[in-house]
C-alpha cells in the first residue's frame, strides 16, 4: 500500500489503525507458521503510516507489536521462489532497505553490499567491481555470485560479471536481497558464493538531484501511474550520472618495480572518470507483467591494464551496456495450483574505448592503445510451477531453457609492432542450457519445516551438474530459531575462461557448504549467529599453476563465523551492527586464498532526533587482505573508514535531501592488487590499489 493510496483512504486514523494492528497480529501469527507474507498486506498498512511519520498513540502491548512490523520489511522470495520472511527461510539471508542504506551513506548498490556480513569489495586493473562472499571471488573474470535485477540474471557468460548493476546509485533501489552461501538448487550457473536481488523502485513519484567531491553529478526521475480500473500500473525509473574522476594518487606502477620508472607516468592519479545511464520501465496489467531495463556504465582505465598508469586525460576506456527484455503471466489453476511463465532477453556488450596498454618504448616508438568490441546474446523460457496438495507441502517445479551467442568480438590496436589476429573471441561459442528444478517445503509440525531442492542442469559445451539442497527450520518458540542447510554449487567456466584456459579441459567449479544458523528475536533487538564450513573443488583461477591462461587450481577451504546485531532504542535511535570471520586456505598447502579479508565488521548508529531530521554514524572495518606471494609483497594492512550522514525528510511528499561524508578520518584504504604480467615478468602494483579519502556529497530531492 503506497503513500498516496494511505492519504486518500476514507477511514479515520485511529479505525484504519485497529484493523490493521488486528490483521497484523494474525500475519505475524501466520508468520511463525511459515507461511507467506502475502496474507500481511492489509496490516502492512500501519507500517506505511508509520514510515510516512505519522505518530501514532499506543498501548504497552501495541509498542511492542510496534517493533515487530520491522519483520514486514524482509519479506523475500529469494530463496525459495516464495514469499517468506528471512528468518524463516532455508540459509541465510539478508534483507537492506533502500532508504536506510540511502540514510546510512551508501551511494550505489556495490557500496550497499558490504554492509552485508561476510563480504568485501575488490577491483579489477581497470576499475571492475569486484564482490568476495566470505573470502571467495578474487580475481580477473571472477564471477563467483549470482546477480539479479528485479529477478532477471544480468551475469554475463563472458566474464560472470555484472559491473553496470553494482554501480546503480541508491536512489533507484528499493531494496537489496541477499543470500550467503550457494544458491545453485534455485538459481543455476554463478549462484556460487552467493545470490544478489536488486528490486528497483516502482511505485513512487520523485525527482532527485545528486552531486559529490571529486565523483559523479547528476540526477533521475521516478514515475508510477496506476489505474484501479483496468488493473493497469506502470512505472519508470531513470537516472543519469557523470563526472571526470580526479582519481587517487599513485605514488609507483609496475613500471618502478621492474626498474623502468623512466617510462611511467607515477606519481599521478587514476584514471577514474565516469558515466552512467540507467532507465527501468515496468508494466503490470492484471496478472501480466513486462518490463525493459537499458543500462549504460562506462569508466576510466584506474590503474591500468598492465599496471601500467594511464595518462591524466580522464577517457572513458570501458564500456558496459545491457539492455534486458522481460515478458510474462501468472496463472492461477485453482487456490492451490499456479504457475509463472516468462520470456527474457539479455543484450550484453563490453568495449574498449582506446584503451591505455603499453607506454611509449615500452614495445614501440608511440604508446599503444587498444580498440574492443564484443557483444553477446541470451534468451530463456521458463515457467514456475506451485502446488500446495495439503497445507504441510508446498511443492514447486521449473523449466529453464536458454541459449547464449557471441556476436561480436574484435579489436584493433595502435603502434602495435607485430600483427594479430582481428578476433579475440572464437565467434563461434555459443551454449545451450537446459534446467529442471523440484522443490518440496514440507512442514513437519507448526515448529519445524524442512525444504528439500534439486537442480539439474545440462550444458551444451561443458558437463552437466546436479545441485542439492536439504534445509531445516525450527522455530524452538516465537523468540528462538534454529536453521541448518546443507547446499552444493556450480560455477562453469566463462567464454573467456574457455578461449584462454591453459589446458584443453577446463573443469567447473564446484562447493559444498553445511550451515548452521540461530536467530533470538525480541521485540527491541534481534541477534543472529551463523556457522559455515564450505569445501570448493577445483576452483577456476588464472595462472594459479604457473602456466599461462586458466587453469583448475587446488582445493579450498573455508570456516568461518557471523554475528548480527540489531537493538532499536525507543522510536529514536536503532543500532544494527555485524562481525564475521573466514579462514580461506588451501588445505593441501596451508596457504590463504588472497584477495578476502579474514575479519570484516560494521557498525552503524541511527538517531532520529526529530521527526523530520535522522543522523546517521557508520564505521567499516576491513582486517588484513593478502595478496599473491611475490618478493618484497606484503598484505594489505586493515583499515576502519567511518561515514557520516545527515538526512531530512518530510512526512508523505515533499523536500528530502542527505548530506553525507566519506571516509570521515581520511583512511589510508587500499584494496589488493590482481598480479598481472608480460611476457614471462610479473608486473605488481607495490602498494595495492589505493582509494578515495574524505570527501562529501549531497542527494536532494522532491516526492509529489
Amino acid at each position: 500500500m503506497n503513500r498516496k493510496l494511505c492519504s486518500e483512504t476514507g477511514f479515520k486514523m485511529n479505525a484504519f489503525i485497529n484493523t490493521g494492528t488486528r490483521h497484523l497480529r494474525r500475519g505475524l501469527l501466520r508468520l511463525t507458521q511459515g507461511h507467506s507474507f502475502r496474507s500481511l498486506c492489509l496490516g502492512a498498512g500501519l507500517l506505511s503510516l508509520a514510515n510516512a511519520g505519522y505518530a501514532v498513540e499506543t498501548t504497552a502491548d501495541d509498542s511492542q507489536l510496534n517493533d515487530l512490523l520491522a519483520l514486514l520489511e524482509n519479506e523475500t522470495e529469494l530463496a525459495t521462489k516464495t514469499g517468506m520472511n528471512a528468518n524463516f527461510i532455508p540459509g541465510i539471508a539478508t534483507v537492506l532497505n533502500g532508504d536506510e542504506l540511502l540514510a546510512r551513506g551508501a551511494r550505489t548498490v556495490w557500496q550497499s553490499l558490504s554492509l552485508v556480513p561476510g563480504i568485501a569489495q575488490g577491483l579489477e586493473m581497470t576499475g571492475e567491481r569486484q564482490i568476495l562472499s566470505r573470502g571467495v571471488g578474487f580475481g580477473y573474470a571472477s564471477g563467483n555470485v549470482k546477480i539479479l535485477l528485479d529477478g532477471v540474471s544480468m551475469n554475463s557468460t563472458l566474464l560472470a560479471t555484472a559491473n553496470a548493476v553494482l554501480d546503480i546509485p541508491i536512489e533507484q533501489i528499493e531494496r537489496i536481497e541477499v543470500i550467503r552461501g550457494p544458491g545453485s538448487s534455485v538459481y543455476g550457473e554463478y549462484a556460487y558464493a552467493g545470490v544478489v536481488n536488486i528490486v528497483t523502485r516502482k511505485q513512487a513519484r520523485t525527482l532527485h538531484l545528486q552531486s559529490g567531491e571529486d565523483a559523479d553529478s547528476g540526477g533521475g526521475l521516478i514515475w508510477s501511474w496506476h489505474d484501479k480500473q483496468r488493473d493497469l500500473t506502470f512505472s519508470v525509473n531513470l537516472a543519469g550520472l557523470e563526472g571526470d574522476g580526479a582519481g587517487v594518487r599513485v605514488a609507483e606502477d609496475a613500471l618502478h618495480a621492474t626498474g623502468e620508472r623512466e617510462l611511467s607516468n607515477a606519481p599521478g592519479r587514476s584514471n577514474e572518470a565516469h558515466r552512467y545511464r540507467g532507465l527501468f520501465a515496468d508494466l503490470q496489467w492484471g496478472a501480466t507483467f513486462a518490463s525493459v531495463k537499458l543500462l549504460n556504465d562506462d569508466y576510466g582505465d584506474h590503474f591500468g591494464i598492465n599496471h601500467f598508469l594511464p595518462p591524466p586525460d580522464q577517457n572513458l576506456a570501458s564500456s558496459n551496456r545491457y539492455l534486458t527484455a522481460e515478458v510474462g503471466h501468472d496463472v492461477r489453476f485453482s487456490e492451490s495450483l499456479d504457475a509463472r511463465l516468462r520470456l527474457e532477453a539479455l543484450q550484453h556488450e563490453r568495449d574498449r574505448n582506446d584503451l591505455y596498454v603499453f607506454p611509449a618504448t615500452y614495445l614501440g616508438d608511440a604508446p599503444i592503445r587498444m580498440d574492443q568490441d564484443y557483444r553477446e546474446t541470451r534468451l530463456l523460457a521458463a515457467a514456475d510451477l506451485h502446488w500446495r496438495p495439503v497445507s504441510e507441502h508446498a511443492l514447486l517445479f521449473g523449466l529453464e531453457a536458454s541459449q547464449v551467442e557471441v556476436d561480436q568480438a574484435s579489436w584493433e590496436w595502435n603502434g602495435l609492432p607485430f600483427e594479430i589476429p582481428a578476433t579475440w573471441l572464437d565467434l563461434d561459442r555459443e551454449r545451450q542450457i537446459l534446467g529442471a528444478i523440484v522443490q518440496d517445503q514440507f512442514r513437519v509440525s507448526e515448529r519445524v519445516t524442512l525444504t528439500g531442492t534439486l537442480r539439474y542442469d545440462e550444458y551444451s559445451d561443458v558437463d552437466a551438474f546436479l545441485s542439492p539442497r536439504l534445509a531445516a527450520v525450527w522455530r524452538v518458540d516465537p523468540a528462538n530459531v534454529l536453521k541448518f542447510q546443507y547446499a552444493r554449487a556450480f560455477r562453469p567456466p566463462t567464454f573467456y575462461e574457455l578461449e584462454y584456459a591453459a589446458c584443453p579441459s577446463l573443469n567447473a567449479s564446484e562447493i559444498a557448504t553445511y550451515e548452521l544458523g540461530y536467530i533470538l528475536t525480541k521485540p527491541r533487538w534481534e541477534g543472529r549467529l551463523t556457522l559455515f564450513h564450505s569445501d570448493l573443488t577445483d576452483p577456476i583461477a588464472f595462472d594459479e599453476s604457473g602456466q599461462e591462461g586458466y587453469v583448475n587450481g587446488a582445493d579450498a577451504r573455508l570456516r568461518g563465523i557471523e554475528l548480527e546485531y540489531v537493538h532499536r532504542l525507543g522510536s529514536k535511535v536503532k543500532l544494527d551492527a555485524n562481525l564475521s570471520y573466514v579462514d580461506a586456505t588451501r588445505p593441501a598447502t596451508g596457504e590463504a586464498l588472497t584477495g578476502g579479508a579474514s575479519l570484516l565488521g560494521n557498525l552503524a548508529l541511527l538517531w532520529k532526533p526529530r521527526e523530520r531530521w535522522t543522523a546517521a554514524l557508520q564505521l567499516r572495518y576491513v582486517g588484513e587482505r593478502q595478496r599473491q606471494d611475490l618478493p618484497g609483497r606484503k598484505a594489505i594492512d586493515p583499515y576502519a573508514q567511518w561515514d557520516c550522514t545527515l538526512n531530512y525528510r518530510t512526512p508523505l511528499k515533499g523536500l528530502f535531501a542527505s548530506l553525507g561524508v566519506k571516509n570521515l578520518t581520511d583512511a589510508d584504504i587500499r584494496y589488493p592488487d590482481q598480479l598481472t604480467s608480460f611476457g614471462g615478468v610479473d608486473l605488481p602494483y607495490p602498494d595495492g590499489y589505493p582509494r578515495p579519502g574524505r570527501r562529501w556529497w549531497l542527494s536532494v530531492g522532491y516526492d509529489f
